[in-house]
C-alpha cells in the first residue's frame, strides 16, 4: 500500500467519518460547545472537499459526508432542544474543543486558499484552448491557481535544478475520465493501466500550430510505479503562435506526429497513457511561453489557461459532447 493510499484512507475516509460519527453519537454537552463542534466539523469537511483529490473515494463522496453532517446537526439540535439537562460545561467539552479549534483554523486557511485558486490572478495572461479529448465526463485531478489545489505549483518557485527545468508546467492541469458512476476505474487502484477509463482515449490538438517536439516509445508504467527519467513521458509539444501546449503521459506507440509537422485544432495527436512520472493514467496539459533555443524546452514561463472558456480547478467535472 502506497503513501497515497494511506493518505486517502486517513483523510478521506477515517477523518470525515470520525467527525460525523462524533457529532452524531457523542456530541459535546452544551449549546456553545455543540455549535463550535458542528461548525468545526463542517469547515473541515468543506476543506477536504476543496483540497483533497476525490478519485478514490470518488468525487461524490465529500457531498455524501456533508449530507451526513447536516443530518447529524439537525438530529442533535432537535435532541438538545428537548433536553432538560444541558450542562454548562464538562471536561470532555474542553478536551474536544482543544482538538477542534486547531483543525478548524487549518481547514479555514486551506479553504480560503483553495477558493482563491479558482480564478486566475488579475492581470495575468490567460490563453484559451480547445478541450484536448473527445466526448465524455472528465475530472480535474490537479488544476487551479493555488498550490493547495494544484500540485504543479511546486515548480513555480523551484528549489532544485530538476524543478527549474520544468517551470513551464506550473499552471498545468491533470485530466482523467469518469464512467457513469463517477469512477475512474474498477477497484481501488488497479495495477493495469488499461483498467482506467481514460487509458487509450484519443488526444487532439487543442490549437493549430507546429509540433516543436514529440516523443514516443516510453513504456506505460504499472500503477502506481513511475518513470522519473523523463517526467513528461511520451508527449506532444505544440507551438501555437506566442505560446506552446504540452500534452503529456501519452500511450506508448500512439503518437501520430513528429517535430516540424503542422497540425490543426482537433487533429488526433495520440492517446492517453501512463508513461513518465504518472502515478496512474491521465492527460497532463499545460501552456507556457516558448523557451529560448539554448534553454531546456520546459523552462519558460508558465501561462494560465482556460479550456473553452473554463478555468480548470481540482475536483471539477467537465462534460464534453462532440
Amino acid at each position: 500500500m502506497t503513501v497515497l493510499d494511506l493518505s486517502a484512507i486517513g483523510l478521506q475516509i477515517i477523518l470525515p467519518l470520525t467527525l460525523v460519527s462524533w457529532l452524531a453519537f457523542a456530541p459535546l454537552s452544551n449549546w456553545l460547545s455543540f455549535i463550535i463542534q458542528a461548525t468545526a466539523a463542517g469547515i473541515a469537511l468543506l476543506a477536504l472537499l476543496l483540497v483533497a483529490v476525490w478519485l478514490i473515494p470518488p468525487w461524490w463522496t465529500p457531498y455524501l459526508y456533508l449530507a451526513l453532517w447536516l443530518a447529524a446537526v439537525l438530529w442533535q439540535t432537535s435532541r438538545l432542544m428537548k433536553s432538560s439537562d444541558i450542562s454548562s460545561g464538562r471536561m470532555l467539552d474542553y478536551a474536544g474543543l482543544a482538538a477542534l479549534l486547531p483543525l478548524a483554523t487549518l481547514a479555514t486557511f486551506l479553504s480560503v486558499r483553495a477558493v482563491a485558486g479558482h480564478f486566475p490572478p488579475d492581470g495575468e495572461a490567460v490563453i484559451d484552448i480547445a478541450f484536448p479529448m473527445g466526448s465524455g465526463t472528465y475530472f480535474v485531478a490537479s488544476g487551479g491557481a493555488a498550490a493547495t489545489i494544484n500540485g504543479h505549483f511546486i515548480t513555480l518557485d523551484p528549489v532544485t535544478e530538476r524543478q527549474r527545468a520544468y517551470r513551464g508546467q506550473s499552471y498545468g492541469a491533470d485530466l482523467v475520465k469518469l464512467d457513469k458512476w463517477g469512477l475512474r476505474a474498477s477497484g481501488w487502484r488497479p495495477t493495469d493501466p488499461a483498467a482506467y477509463a481514460v487509458f487509450s482515449e484519443p488526444v487532439f490538438a487543442p490549437c493549430s500550430g507546429t509540433i516543436l517536439q514529440a516523443r514516443d516509445g516510453m513504456a506505460d508504467m504499472i500503477v502506481p510505479q513511475t518513470d522519473v527519467t523523463r517526467l513528461e513521458g511520451n508527449h506532444v509539444y505544440i507551438g501555437c503562435g506566442d505560446f506552446a501546449v504540452l500534452l503529456a503521459h501519452l500511450r506508448k506507440n500512439s503518437v501520430l506526429v513528429q517535430g516540424g509537422d503542422r497540425v490543426t485544432q482537433g487533429q488526433k495527436n495520440g492517446e492517453v497513457g501512463n508513461s513518465g512520472q504518472s502515478s496512474e493514467p491521465h492527460l497532463h496539459v499545460h501552456v507556457q511561453r516558448i523557451a529560448e533555443e539554448t534553454a531546456p524546452i520546459f523552462l519558460a514561463d508558465p501561462v494560465f489557461v482556460t479550456v473553452e472558456g473554463n478555468f480548470l480547478v481540482r475536483n471539477e467535472r467537465v462534460s464534453i459532447n462532440k
